[in-house]
């Protein structure tokens, strides 16, 4: 039987990245931690800037969007590892929640650095930044 190559990332099926179930998995934990909104949008009184508040759409599953940038993008390619910078996909997968989270809601205001999730996954601004600038020229959702 011949050695079937190594194949590229973006060529694996589910099934055979199961690193992407296992990335999958720890995004439950994360988006229940932050309560992302699941599939259909919720609609949440907003206060606009002309004062008034109506009800707009937030969320449109925060947590589809996430997946789809879990399952798309290469995360050695977000945030490599390296002199003495622990590479956690926890850590990765919580950027990426922050990052969808905040580009559909820019005011929510619990997510901190100092919130201990996030202290715990070992995230600080500087990765942060470093990840979502990465996720923006990727083309983030």
């Amino acid at each position: 039987m011949k050695y079937e190559r190594y194949k590229p990332y973006h060529e694996k099926t589910a099934d055979e990245d199961f690193r992407l179930n296992e990335k999958l998995a720890l995004l439950s934990i994360v988006a229940s931690n932050f309560m992302m909104t699941g599939h259909s949008p919720t609609l949440v009184m907003t206060k606009r800037e002309e004062g008034d508040e109506v009800l707009l759409p937030v969320g449109g599953g925060q947590k589809d969007k996430a997946r789809e940038i879990i399952s798309r993008v290469d995360f050695r390619k977000l945030y490599r590892g390296g002199k003495g910078r622990k590479i956690d996909p926890l850590m990765i997968i919580t950027a990426i929640c922050m990052y969808v989270m905040r580009k559909d809601n820019p005011r929510r205001g619990d997510i901190r650095y100092s919130n201990d999730f996030i202290r715990n996954t070992g995230l600080t601004k500087e990765i942060y930044d470093h990840i979502s600038g990465k996720l923006d020229v990727y083309g983030g959702l």
